[in-house]
């Protein structure tokens, strides 16, 4: 079982990390639509999604996990 929860953890990452890209490059591309200044928003959006979805990765990969059988 632990194997599964290991592997979905890492799915997890990855799509933490394609849907900040998306959600950053589709935002940035509807304000563009609304402002007219194609393709500069779009492009800011998709860098700032991929760099919030870095900084999920990292956070996720760094983090401590909880020592096995408490304190002694």
């Amino acid at each position: 079982m632990a194997e599964k929860e290991n592997w979905w953890n890492y799915a997890q990452i990855g799509l933490e990390l394609a849907g900040a890209v998306l959600l950053g490059f589709f935002g940035g591309f509807w304000l563009d639509k609304k402002l007219d200044t194609l393709p500069w928003l779009t492009l800011a959006g998709a860098v700032a999604g991929l760099a919030a979805g870095f900084y999920r990765v990292a956070k996720e990969l760094f983090r401590v996990p909880p020592a096995e059988g408490g304190k002694k």
